[in-house]
């Protein structure tokens, strides 16, 4: 972590910041270079005495893709070692999800792959985000209505299917688990920090980290703001997504505006938008601050690229007279946290796996 959150350090400042003995930190300094994980950039500079051997992470010596399928959109990147992004590509989607996961993925990760010029042999996984509920431990999805998923789908047979293409480990989640985990990363929390983050798109949800670590719930539905109701006498059902998501995710803007796409709002229809949305948003965000009480909330999504940053500060001047709180309220960090979050996981875990060694 250190390498990775300096451009430059010594061995003698790494021992000193870890207190860890000086020949185990040379040890563990050896082991990286043979990895290539660290490269020795010669003698740095001194005041007094023998002049340290400065060193730096080789950040481009592993990658991992990170995968966003948010319905409509589909967002593939590529994340170095110090999770900063290589390679994006962002595509418009509108196949069934089973040709998605067999079919469009490969090919969408092969072009990103030839297009940056990275060899796979340098990949060391692929992290997906789904927009749905998702039982990670299990590989179903519970239920994902965005995706035309109403009743539980084993999806390890696709997951498997990758994973022997690639010959890399495919580790799947929620998409919002995935989002929450890249913002973590991107603000350089630690594991005393809490963060919640949202996402409002092709549809609306949450993601909750407490105390470093992500929450889920028992029933895998932590953070599924959608099936908030800000109206008494609404009936919910399995088969169609919450009165939240209802009234704010991109689709059913276009609809209630007769629009073939956000992008052809006039102004004063996107004005009236924006009024709608951060109505709605900013409900969701006093409650989930009071339930919470966390110290950082991230919004982020495509509903920001389509209305603008106006939008924001609707939010927050809204939230702003609803809390009794003093909200940390801030706009995502990372400009793809849900890219920066499936690829950081993968990273993660193959260079905790690595580092057993």
């Amino acid at each position: 972590r250190i390498l990775s959150e300096r451009d430059v350090t010594s061995k003698s400042e790494i021992s000193r910041l870890t207190e860890i003995s000086a020949p185990t930190v040379i040890k563990i300094i050896n082991f990286f270079q043979e990895k290539g994980l660290v490269e020795d950039l010669g003698e740095g500079e001194a005041v007094l005495g023998r002049k340290p051997q400065m060193l730096r992470i080789r950040k481009n010596r592993y990658y991992a893709v990170g995968v966003i399928f948010e319905g409509d959109y589909l967002k593939l990147g590529i994340t170095n070692l110090r999770n900063e992004i290589v390679c994006l590509k962002k595509t418009r989607v509108r196949e069934p999800f089973e040709k998605i996961m067999s079919s469009t993925l490969y090919h969408r990760i092969n072009e990103l792959l030839v297009e940056s010029n990275i060899l796979l042999s340098n990949v060391l996984g692929i992290g997906i985000g789904l927009p749905g509920i998702y039982d990670a431990n299990n590989q179903t999805i519970i239920m994902a209505p965005l995706i035309g998923i109403e009743e539980k789908t084993d999806i390890s047979s696709m997951i498997q299917s990758l994973e022997e293409r690639y010959h890399l480990p495919v580790l799947v989640d929620n998409d919002l688990n995935m989002e929450v985990q890249g913002e973590f990363i991107s603000k350089h929390l630690t594991e005393r920090d809490d963060l919640n983050y949202l996402s409002i798109g092709t549809g609306i949800g949450s993601g909750v980290m407490l105390n470093g670590k992500l929450r889920r719930g028992i029933r895998y539905m932590c953070g599924e703001v959608g099936y908030m109701s800000f109206q008494p006498d609404y009936e919910t059902a399995v088969s169609k997504m919450g009165w939240l998501e209802g009234q704010v995710n991109i689709n059913a803007l276009c609809k209630q505006y007769h629009l073939d796409s956000l992008s052809d709002l006039d102004e004063t229809t996107r004005q009236e938008a924006i009024q709608h949305v951060s109505d709605c948003v900013a409900m969701c965000i006093n409650n989930m601050i009071m339930c919470y009480d966390c110290g950082y909330f991230s919004v982020g999504g495509e509903m920001f690229h389509l209305l603008g940053e106006e939008l924001f500060d609707a939010i927050s001047q809204k939230v702003k007279k609803l809390s009794v709180l003093e909200p940390n309220l801030y706009r995502a960090v990372g400009g793809e946290p849900g890219v920066i979050g499936g690829a950081g996981v993968v990273l993660t875990a193959e260079m905790n796996r690595m580092l057993e060694e």
